[in-house]
C-alpha cells in the first residue's frame, strides 16, 4: 500500500552552457493513481489514560507504524502527533475492514489485542477520512469523503468535525487571542457529536487563536474548551480538516479537549 503525496515541484531551468550536462531529478519510486482506486486517511482520537500505542489495519494488514491517540495517518498535522503533511493511503474499493490493534509489548509484528474493528464501503476515485473516536466499547467511527479542489489565491478552506464523546454540541471561535474574547468570531456552530461541517472559506495569513465552547455557551475564557495558535493553520490555498476532541472535565494529557488540523490537501 503506497502513500501519495501532492507535491506542487517548481522547474528552475537555465540557460544551457556547451558542454554541461542536463540535471536530472530523482523522486523515487513514484505511481500514478488510477480511476479504479481510492484514498483513505484514517483521524485516530480514540484517548486511553495511558495513551496506548497502536497500529491500524486495512484488510488485516498493518498499514501504520506504532501511534498514539490524535494522529492522523498518514500525514499527520497541528497539534497532533505526526508530521504535517496531506498524505492519504491508496486503497481497493469495495468492502474495506479498519482495525484498531494494541500490538505486543515487543513488537513482533502481531497483535496483542483488536481494540476497535469496523467495515467501510469505498467507492473508486474518491477521497476519504475515517474519524475514530472514545474507547473500547464505546468506540464510534466517522467517514467522511473529502475535496481535493483547493481555494483561490489569498483563502484557506476548512471543515470541521465534532469527536467529543461527551459533548453533543460544540461551536468553533476565532479571536485574537487565548484570553481576550470581546473579538471571538463564530466560525461554525451547534455541530453535533460525529458531525463535519461543510466547507468554510477564510482568508489565509491571518494571526488568530481558535477555540471551541460547548454550543450556545456565553463567550468567556471559563467557557473554552480547547485553544490552539498556529500560522501553519492559515495557509494560502490549503484546505483543511479541523477537529475537536478529547474530554470536557478533564483538564490533563491525554484525555483533555484538543481543537487541532490536519492538511486535505
Amino acid at each position: 500500500m503506497k502513500i501519495f503525496s501532492y507535491l506542487v515541484v517548481g522547474l528552475f531551468i537555465a540557460s544551457a552552457l556547451t558542454g554541461c550536462t542536463k540535471n536530472v531529478l530523482d523522486y523515487g519510486e513514484t505511481e500514478k493513481l488510477t480511476s479504479d482506486q481510492a484514498l483513505l486517511k484514517i483521524n485516530y482520537a480514540s484517548y486511553y489514560y495511558n495513551n496506548r500505542a497502536i497500529a491500524i489495519k486495512i484488510n488485516d494488514k498493518r498499514v501504520s507504524n506504532v501511534i498514539t491517540a490524535r494522529t492522523p495517518f498518514p500525514g499527520g498535522g497541528y497539534n497532533t502527533g505526526g508530521s504535517s503533511t496531506a498524505d492519504f493511503l491508496s486503497v481497493t474499493p469495495g468492502n474495506l475492514k479498519l482495525s484498531i490493534i494494541l500490538p505486543k509489548k515487543k513488537d513482533d509484528g502481531t497483535d496483542s489485542l483488536v481494540l476497535y474493528s469496523t467495515t467501510f464501503q469505498i467507492q473508486a476515485g474518491k477521497n476519504y477520512v475515517a474519524h475514530i473516536t472514545d474507547t473500547a466499547a464505546f468506540t464510534k467511527n466517522a467517514l467522511t469523503e473529502e475535496s481535493f479542489v483547493r481555494p483561490d489565491t489569498a483563502y484557506c478552506k476548512y471543515r470541521f468535525i465534532n469527536l467529543m464523546p461527551n459533548v453533543p454540541s460544540v461551536d468553533l471561535y476565532y479571536g485574537t487571542s487565548a484570553t481576550d474574547n470581546t473579538k471571538d468570531s463564530l466560525i461554525a456552530g451547534n455541530v453535533n457529536y460525529l458531525n463535519i461541517t461543510n466547507e468554510i472559506k477564510l482568508r489565509s495569513a491571518q494571526s488568530k487563536t481558535w477555540k471551541i465552547r460547548p454550543a450556545g455557551a456565553a463567550i468567556t475564557t471559563a467557557t473554552v474548551l480547547a485553544n490552539y495558535t498556529s500560522a501553519s493553520t492559515f495557509l494560502n490555498q490549503r484546505v483543511y480538516t479541523i477537529f475537536a476532541s478529547g474530554y470536557s472535565g478533564i483538564t490533563t494529557a491525554p484525555r483533555r479537549p484538543y481543537v487541532s488540523f490536519f492538511l486535505i490537501r
